[in-house]
């Protein structure tokens, strides 16, 4: 099972003791017990705690993301904290989350880069009654957030253009309109350069499907009818 190499657990193990492996096989390995925290974001207080935790590594990791499930009833089964109600830990958008780990895809890496700032926020917000960065948006508007800040885009329409052109292969994205919005074909802008960086992060497939799984379609304008144009015409008279 060399493929968990990866993960280097016997480091992570070695500097949270309280964690131990619950289950190592070739499907999954399951971490589980308490993890002692202690973190400070500039301009706000320490807080230092310890937490029961489950993580679960799936087999097709790092394309396939962690589970961290609360274990011990102590964050709330609720959106506003976001957390599931079977105490698992929504800890930001899929495509974020994936270029973290693509460029380190260490256990410890993954606590320290995406666990831990989850756990200070939720925290700060059981404590304060609001997160120490602002409220955190929910479904598809906080995709929408993330995937501007990682795409270096603005609104809906250029986030589901760079999805739409990373699902394609480069000579079919390269005829679609830049997610960018300089008015040129992505072959002839130079955001092809930036946008395709997120091509070694997944497949093609998994692109499209993410666009369609979590996103709604754009509305198209709807045409004007001939009985509103006629009309358009009288007042312009």
């Amino acid at each position: 099972m060399y493929k968990w190499n990866v993960l280097q657990l016997h480091e992570f193990l070695s500097f949270n003791p309280k964690l131990r492996i619950a289950e190592f096989c070739d499907e999954c390995v399951v971490l589980e017990g308490e993890y002692d925290f202690k973190a400070q974001m500039r301009g706000y207080e320490v807080i230092a705690k310890t937490f029961s935790l489950k993580v679960i590594f799936p087999r097709a990791y790092p394309r396939k993301l962690p589970s961290v499930i609360d274990t011990s009833d102590f964050f709330p089964r609720d959106s506003k904290y976001h957390t599931y109600k079977d105490g698992s830990f929504c800890l930001g958008s899929d495509l974020k989350i994936k270029s973290i780990l693509f460029r380190d895809q260490t256990a410890s890496a993954f606590f320290r880069k995406i666990v831990d700032p989850f756990l200070y926020a939720v925290t700060y917000r059981i404590t304060h009654n609001e997160f120490p960065f602002g409220e955190l948006e929910h479904g598809e508007d906080g995709l929408i957030d993330d995937y501007e800040k990682l795409f270096e885009v603005k609104g809906k329409a250029s986030v589901l253009k760079a999805l739409e052109a990373l699902g394609k292969r480069k000579r079919e994205a390269n005829k679609l309109a830049c997610p960018c919005n300089c008015g040129l074909r992505l072959g002839r802008c130079d955001y092809r350069f930036f946008i395709n960086k997120f091509r070694d992060i997944d497949r093609r497939r998994w692109f499209r499907s993410h666009l369609v799984e979590r996103f709604t379609p754009m509305e198209k304008p709807k045409k004007k009818t001939c009985k509103a144009m006629k009309s358009a015409k009288k007042q312009m008279r």
